[in-house]
């Protein structure tokens, strides 16, 4: 029998698996979907960006550009109060709707999983998630 931690391992690699086929079939990388809902959610800078998702400049540059190709963001040019010259991101028709049908996809997924379990039993469940949480913090 797996060890506890084994067993979430193996349900990490799984879930990381299912959204990577998920998010393919709405046109995106894993990468590229998790930045696109930063941009939704109002993160328009490159700056703020990069200190949210703690990837480098290069990297985001690239993500950035592969968003831009694919029309699921704008980039529009914009100056600052001490004149500074910057980019701001913003999401297309066409972005929102990879956000929306992903976020659609995910919650049928998540449904499917759990059309067996009882509401208790997601209940013990999110509230041992939360104790193993909190005991791996405070290691």
């Amino acid at each position: 029998m797996k060890s506890c931690l084994d067993s979430l391992i193996d349900l990490q690699r799984q879930y990381r698996e299912k959204l990577v086929a998920l998010s393919q079939k709405n046109g995106l990388t894993l990468a590229e979907w998790q930045l696109l809902l930063k941009i939704v959610d109002g993160i328009s800078t490159q700056e703020r960006l990069a200190k949210l998702t703690q990837l480098n400049v290069s990297t985001l540059s690239r993500q950035l550009a592969k968003l831009l190709s694919k029309e699921f963001i704008t980039k529009e040019s914009k100056e600052n109060q001490q004149g500074r010259r910057f980019f701001a991101y913003t999401s297309t028709n066409n972005g929102l709707t990879a956000v929306t049908d992903m976020k659609k996809d995910i919650a049928q997924y998540r449904d499917q999983l759990f059309s067996h379990w009882s509401e208790e039993e997601q209940n013990l469940l999110q509230i041992l998630l939360n104790r193993l949480s909190k005991s791996m913090e405070r290691m």
